[in-house]
């Protein structure tokens, strides 16, 4: 009662009241386009455009995170220009350091952030969709959200906001802090000019490998952690083994250094992303990643960096520059581990989805959201620094994101069978032509009951079955089928349809996925609980109840794997036309079955003219899709 009370005093009185706690889940949130406003001398931030293409740091009096009706302020901190090819004088990308001038000061436990400008992609969404790739295929990245920026009140630009790759990182993600972190240093490490560097042993002096005290000469690895004594010798040793270890041994000798499928896994989303500045990239060799040594171990992984240069060519070679690169090439001509590759080749293309699947609709959900802030940003780049882009080039980016998936998907799965794949034995398939409503024999429709017929399936415990990228809801499962619910967002004539089992991807198959396809699972009496049959058949004027799927879009949150609400009705979007015999029913409800996924029902009054049989024709049309049963009638 106290606290009631305090609610009303506060309302009446106009107190503040006690915000809830704000976490770092809030700043990535990616559904929400964000604010972030700082104040600093102008002199600084005319200073930092001048420099751009130094380290500087300059002061900053205030940064404001806003986020709806949310904000955080953090004063006294410091900035500076960050990037590669990336650098602008219009448009920086910032490290902004919370802690740089107060030991110890965080923004929601981050004692730094990277403010990412993407002058590099004008569409803006690159690197954001290829981070949530990563982190669909179980791989590190960082979390990534949209803001505009502005600087003393003035509209920057839009900017995305990027977690560092830090302890902080390392924490959320492996739940260790103290190993090495080494960001990747693009370079002609081997003495030849603009020949990159792609993992050739540097010899035995371990200061060509990671930048080392006293002398801090520019090498490949940067040290992130441990600066002070980085850890050479494992560097070298990882090196030399790539580079020097026998065919034979090869495997047993670099599995103390790296998980090598879980490298090859990494290749595989930056190779179905087309990203051409990658660890296979065009340009400087590799680029573009981070790498950490866990605690107390020589085993390392590679963690996703920077990938505004995604979305290339889709139709990329799956395996560009995988002869240059030392490791790669190594790998690839070991079959298990080739296979492997291409293993993780199709994960991709089954959770990125063809035309119209999450890939697309996650690249267009993305510019709907940005667009007005896109469309105002003065400064936005197009393929470097210094070279602005106008707002059709904005447009014309963006419309090429959205469509790279339907041509990369079917691309990517015709290149892995042409290079050989096969499945190893034991792993899910299903079957062409096997994915059909589970009430008739048609199409199965969105947000309905399937049926999946295939082989080698698992319990629904540990199977996944995704239609263009979205997962499916598991309903029954059984070696050779599933019954699933569609995913509401997966409607079309080519919809991409993979399983995996404990990770182990079937085959890619295509399946039509109707906006409608009606089909009658059984019509109950006027009781509610006795089931129409030949013995029991319906009566002339009787109200019955038809259940069924495939009747499309309903009124309410359409969310796949969420069972239909019990405390408000659903109702179909379009009335279905019911007719018994010859002669039409009169529609009482139309829409999901309370408490169920993927179920329908159709309340209706039959004829008082229904001809009398077992063998009676009930006919359901809805959004031009019409399905054929039989009703026994009396």
């Amino acid at each position: 009662m106290r606290f009631q009370n305090y609610l009303l005093c506060s309302a009446l009185l106009g107190l503040p009241m006690a915000a809830t706690a704000q976490t770092t889940a809030d700043l990535f949130d990616a559904s929400i386009l964000h604010e972030i406003r700082i104040t600093m001398p102008a002199a600084n931030w005319q200073g930092l455009k001048d420099h751009y293409l130094d380290d500087t740091n300059f002061n900053v009096d205030s940064f404001q995170w806003k986020s709806g009706s949310n904000t955080v302020t953090v004063k006294n901190l410091a900035i500076h220009s960050r990037g590669h090819g990336s650098r602008s004088p219009f448009k920086p990308a910032l490290h902004v350091g919370f802690d740089k001038n107060v030991k110890g000061q965080t923004l929601l436990g981050l004692s730094v952030l990277v403010l990412k400008s993407n002058t590099e992609d004008p569409s803006m969404v690159h690197e954001r969709l290829s981070m949530l790739l990563f982190q669909r295929m179980g791989l590190p990245a960082p979390r990534e959200s949209p803001a505009r920026f502005y600087v003393n009140d003035e509209y920057v630009g839009l900017y995305s906001i990027v977690e560092n790759i830090d302890q902080s990182f390392l924490k959320r993600v492996f739940n260790e802090t103290n190993g090495y972190l080494y960001q990747y240093r693009p370079g002609d490490w081997t003495g030849v000019l603009n020949a990159g560097y792609h993992f050739e042993y540097l010899g035995q002096d371990l200061t060509k490998y990671a930048v080392t005290p006293p002398d801090n000469k520019p090498a490949p690895f940067e040290p992130q952690t441990h600066s002070n004594s980085p850890d050479t010798v494992t560097l070298e040793g990882m090196v030399r083994t790539m580079n020097q270890a026998s065919d034979a041994d090869f495997v047993s000798a670099m599995t103390p250094y790296l998980d090598l499928k879980l490298f090859l896994t990494h290749i595989a989303v930056e190779n179905y992303l087309a990203d051409f500045d990658s660890i296979l990239g065009d340009v400087f060799g590799m680029n573009n990643f981070q790498f950490y040594r866990f605690e107390n171990k020589k085993l390392s992984q590679l963690i996703a960096w920077d990938k505004d240069n995604s979305f290339d060519s889709n139709v990329r070679p799956i395996l560009e520059n995988a002869d240059v690169n030392v490791l790669m090439r190594r790998l690839v001509a070991i079959p298990e581990y080739k296979n492997a590759y291409l293993e993780a080749l199709l994960k991709c293309a089954m959770l990125a989805g063809g035309a119209g699947g999450w890939l697309e609709q996650e690249a267009l959900r993305e510019y709907n959201q940005i667009k007005d802030a896109a469309y105002q940003d003065p400064n936005k780049g197009n393929g470097g620094g210094t070279k602005l882009a106008t707002n059709d080039d904005f447009e014309k980016i963006s419309a090429y994101a959205q469509g790279f998936a339907a041509i990369r998907t079917p691309f990517v799965i015709n290149a892995i069978l042409a290079e050989g794949y096969q499945a190893p034995g034991g792993y899910p398939t299903v079957a062409e032509g096997g994915v059909l409503s589970a009430a008739a024999v048609a199409p199965a429709a969105a947000g309905g009951v399937a049926s999946v017929y295939g082989s080698n399936f698992g319990s629904a415990d540990n199977t996944a079955i995704y239609f263009n990228g979205y997962r499916a809801s598991i309903l029954f499962a059984s070696s050779g089928q599933l019954n699933v619910q569609v995913p509401w967002e997966a409607a079309g004539n080519s919809i991409t349809v993979g399983a995996m089992v404990n990770g182990k991807p079937s085959n890619v198959t295509t399946a039509i996925v109707n906006a409608y396809s009606p089909g009658v699972f059984a019509t109950f009496h006027s009781d509610g609980r006795t089931v129409v049959t030949t013995d029991n058949p319906a009566a002339a004027s009787e109200a019955v109840t038809i259940y069924g799927t495939g009747l499309g879009p309903v009124t309410g949150g359409m969310v796949t794997g969420q069972p239909a609400s019990t405390t408000s009705l659903q109702h179909t979007t379009t009335d279905p036309v019911v007719t018994v015999g010859n002669a039409r029913a009169s529609l009482i409800f139309s829409g999901l079955t309370p408490g169920f996924l993927g179920i329908y029902q159709i309340n209706a009054q039959l004829p008082g003219s229904v001809p009398s049989g077992s063998q009676t024709p009930l006919a359901i049309t809805i959004g031009g899709q019409t399905s054929f049963s039989v009703l026994p009638t009396r």
